[in-house]
């Protein structure tokens, strides 16, 4: 491939990557920071808000399914084309370091996304899940920001 060719998936899979944590810290934080609070001051009734929520929460598994696809393949190919993946480029042991730690933190985010609602519903007290609901999507939250902003240090 060109190097402008090359330029160019850079780019675009740059874009795919940004659009994709958008989509996904932005969903995290509208669902812990805005929805469930309205929701929660509407006063609706137990089972009309569960069917709300639960309608929501099949939609947005979707929906950030797909950004988490997105991010996970353009962040391969632009740890590729930047020479992360293979040490290519000769970077610092800091960069290297700081790179593998936001590896690990984007595993946890995965991994939390693919277990963390099959388990919650196995908690049988309806306060405590609701606690651990929120738990869980301020740790998402949080670990989603720092590997967001080792992406903004990594970034050239």
């Amino acid at each position: 491939m060109s190097s402008a060719t090359l330029a160019w998936v850079h780019r675009v899979a740059v874009f795919v990557h940004v659009a994709g944590v958008i989509v996904w810290l932005g969903a995290v934080a509208y669902h812990l920071l805005i929805l469930f609070p309205a929701l929660r001051a509407a006063g609706i009734e137990r089972p009309a808000y569960y069917a709300v929520v639960r309608a929501i929460k099949r939609r947005l598994r979707v929906v950030i399914g797909i950004a988490i696809v997105a991010i996970i393949v353009s962040g391969l190919v632009n740890a590729e084309l930047r020479g992360l993946l293979n040490g290519a480029n000769g970077y610092a042991p800091l960069v290297r370091h700081l790179f593998y730690a936001k590896l690990v933190v984007v595993g946890v985010l995965v991994v939390t996304f693919l277990t963390a609602l099959p388990l919650l519903q196995r908690v049988s007290v309806p306060k405590l899940r609701g606690r651990l609901f929120k738990a869980v999507h301020v740790g998402v939250l949080l670990l989603g920001l720092f590997a967001a902003a080792v992406g903004v240090i990594l970034s050239r």
